[in-house]
């Protein structure tokens, strides 16, 4: 390494022996400079700057190209993500629906089994009103029957034998079946 009393005593030497300071300009140092500062600047650009140039453009492209898939990645996923968004609202629209659907099966199920449980009971009344009628009918005439043995037993023994027995029954019917309004008068 040079210490800088050494390159000072160096330009003073070469001051002192007449060819001029480090400061005075010489044509022939300014040419060699030139030349060879060209001959550098074309030797860099072969040999250095065209592989560095390439280098950072082989570099620029794949940064580029990085770039590029990680747009196309996050369109992508953008992407993936509405449809998924649009999936999951289908989803839940298909569910709102079943399940709208079933309550609506439910209550009308349940309507129907209201409504024949009602015809059912309806039904059921109706055919023991039915009974009861029959049977009030059933008795009523059995009365009466009876009552015309009797009546005819009882006006036979009275009038012994004045009528036929036709004659008699003809007349006790009448009487029995003019009765109920008899009754229902008084």
């Amino acid at each position: 390494m040079v210490d800088l009393s050494t390159l000072a005593r160096f330009a003073l030497a070469s001051g002192g022996e007449g060819g001029g300071g480090l400061m005075d300009i010489h044509a022939g140092t300014i040419i060699w400079t030139v030349f060879i500062f060209l001959l550098l600047l074309v030797f860099l650009g072969k040999f250095a700057w065209k592989p560095i140039l390439n280098g950072l453009k082989q570099r620029e492209e794949r940064i580029r190209e990085s770039l590029e898939k990680a747009d196309k990645v996050a369109a992508d996923a953008e992407r993936a993500m509405a449809e998924q968004k649009e999936e999951l609202e289908k989803h839940r629209q298909e569910m709102t629906e079943a399940m709208r659907r079933t309550r609506e099966e439910a209550e009308r199920g349940a309507q129907d089994l209201m409504e024949r449980a009602r015809r059912e009971a309806t039904e059921t009344a109706e055919q023991a009103r039915r009974q009861v009628e029959e049977e009030r009918k059933r008795a009523v005439d059995q009365i009466r029957s009876e009552a015309v043995e009797i009546a005819l037993a009882a006006a036979s023994h009275l009038l012994k034998k004045t009528l036929d027995d036709a004659d008699h029954r003809r007349i006790v019917e009448e009487y029995l079946q003019e009765l109920p309004s008899n009754l229902q008068k008084h």
